[in-house]
């Protein structure tokens, strides 16, 4: 995913330049969706983007069970799919698997638990040039969403500053539309992302937000290149 970070900030260079594994029913938007923690999963994603060795498991079949995230991409124009988990408790280092899914419409909603499985292929078409295809996947546990257009709560902390970095640059594709999504409290109008300082920051007009540091889940509306506020709560979900 670092490289999907990568390549998005050199667009964006370039845009600048020209211009516990829980089960269970969860409460709709609190966020508290049950979240995998797999540290060889995560360490299988590091040798297949970062170390060279992703030609190990190319044409192989590969299950996970992860969380199920769609990523609006503004600059494709289309819905990617994933499935995430942390490595583990402390959050600080996140993986997600882009998948090619069988029915978009059948999949079940954002934030839910499931099991893929799908064969690893090289793809220029995938965002990171490699997903899984020729997918299956149950439903594990199922999740209810939010009522917004966009829920970026569903989504892990690196999916989530995906979302934020379409959303800025291409902002008439999301104006007027209603979100979620969650941080921590980085000063009086701004949230920073939940793990790594400076990462990223979001800028909020009409928040009263509580001390800085503390984990906050925010609804409003998109804006231009910031989000205007409905309510902002404590959360301990993250």
């Amino acid at each position: 995913m670092k490289q999907l970070i990568a390549l998005t900030l050199c667009l964006l260079c370039l845009l600048g330049l020209a211009a516990c594994q829980d089960g269970g029913e969860a409460e709709a938007g609190s966020g508290a969706m049950p979240t995998v923690l797999n540290q060889n999963e995560y360490i299988l994603y590091q040798n297949v983007f970062f170390n060279d060795q992703a030609g190990d498991y190319l044409g192989k079949t590969h299950s996970v069970e992860g969380t199920l995230a769609r990523v609006t991409d503004a600059f494709s124009e289309k819905t990617r799919y994933y499935v995430w988990g942390y490595m583990d408790a402390t959050k600080c280092c996140d993986w997600q698997w882009e998948f090619v899914p069988a029915d978009p419409d059948s999949l079940p909603a954002n934030g839910s638990l499931v099991q893929l499985s799908g064969t690893m292929v090289r793809d220029e078409a995938a965002l990171d040039k490699i997903w899984l295809t020729d997918v299956t996947l149950e439903l594990k546990t199922a999740y209810e969403p939010a009522a917004c257009d966009v829920d970026l709560s569903v989504m892990n902390a690196t999916l989530e500053r995906v979302q934020l970095l379409n959303m800025q640059y291409k902002p008439d594709y999301f104006q007027g539309k209603s979100l979620l999504l969650y941080g921590r409290a980085a000063g009086l109008d701004s949230i920073q992302h939940p793990y790594y300082d400076n990462a990223w920051t979001q800028k909020l007009v009409g928040a009263e937000l509580p001390a800085i540091g503390t984990m906050v889940l925010v609804s409003g509306t998109w804006q231009g290149d910031s989000i205007q506020v409905d309510s902002v709560r404590a959360t301990a979900d993250y």
